[in-house]
């Protein structure tokens, strides 16, 4: 991650992360190690300040106030919060993960101890079984973990930067929220054997999605992310209802008409495809059209890549105590 306050000890800080875009898992098997990776993109973006207080409190806060009290219970920080932006949680983002780790890092640059967001999530059970969250939020771009994490947390595999005029398309539909924590725990903590086919799509693709982002070829990524995906959702189409969530399916099929490839982040309802700069608001456009089409509300955003970690800053202007 990026910070520029050193280990000094602060009166206040401001936290900005980015989202995680969730790639699929390149390994599974029956009581063996998931492998999972996934894209760090500069919106939607939780920031926030984070200020040292006698009396612990937060402002501004909205679907982040669960996470961010839990970094401050767990930790026990004495902080007062003022949230800026938020992440809206379980839609595939990797909210809470950012949230509470954006929280906890800035809690303890404010007592002059440094961030570890590796150290940070093994103390908060964040990265139990995906580690890719956080090692975005430490790295940015893209970034691979190396098997499900241990006592030791998420251990890194690779991390590419993502190339600069690639942009994402993020479609966040109004429709039901990805499972929770509690929900996604029976399934994740006891994995199934795959098939032959979907764990040969998931590892071939990711081969190919990270050998491709490394060259700047997007057709490559995004073939080598359409088999990393199809292999991950047909392992989970007992859960799903398919390859994709069962009711986005339509949207996905309807994209694909018009030659758009739509990847799940997670268990979404956060959909997302990869273009250039160039050309990304067209496929931008499309997409707000096939949700008007559908009568499906929702937001779509053509965001950056962010190729740095969360940063922490020195707070300016007037504080407010």
């Amino acid at each position: 991650m990026t910070s520029n306050v050193g280990e000094e000890i602060h009166d206040e800080v401001v936290i900005t992360t980015g989202s995680r875009l969730h790639a699929g898992f390149y390994m599974v098997g029956h009581g063996g190690p998931w492998g999972s990776a996934a894209f760090y993109v500069e919106e939607p973006s939780f920031k926030a300040r984070v200020r040292q207080c006698g009396k612990p409190s937060i402002k501004g806060a909205g679907e982040s106030l669960e996470p961010i009290e839990r970094a401050i219970r767990e930790l026990g920080l004495g902080v007062c919060i003022d949230v800026y932006s938020e992440i809206p949680r379980h839609t595939g983002l990797g909210s809470t993960t950012q949230v509470m780790l954006g929280v906890a890092c800035g809690g303890r640059v404010l007592e002059g101890r440094g961030c570890d967001p590796v150290e940070l999530a093994r103390i908060l059970g964040r990265s139990r079984v995906s580690g890719a969250g956080t090692l975005a939020f430490k790295y940015g771009g893209f970034v691979a973990d190396a098997g499900s994490p241990d006592r030791l947390g998420p251990r890194l595999l690779l991390r590419h930067g993502i190339p600069g005029d690639w942009r994402f398309i993020v479609v966040i539909p109004e429709a039901g929220r990805g499972l929770s924590e509690e929900l996604e725990e029976p399934i994740l903590s006891r994995p199934w054997k795959p098939s032959p086919e979907s764990e040969r799509l998931m590892a071939r693709g990711f081969l190919r999605l990270a050998q491709s982002i490394a060259r700047a070829d997007l057709q490559g990524a995004l073939e080598g992310l359409r088999m990393m995906q199809l292999g991950t959702g047909m392992y989970f189409m007992r859960a799903q209802g398919g390859v994709y969530r069962s009711d986005l399916q339509e949207v996905a099929a309807e994209a694909s008409r018009y030659g758009i490839y739509m990847a799940q982040s997670s268990w979404g309802p956060t959909l997302y495809t990869i273009n250039t700069a160039k050309d990304a608001e067209g496929d931008a456009y499309i997409l707000r059209s096939i949700l008007e089409d559908l009568g499906i509300g929702g937001r779509v955003l053509v965001v950056k890549p962010r190729n740095r970690g969360a940063s922490i800053a020195r707070a300016s202007g007037r504080r407010n105590n």
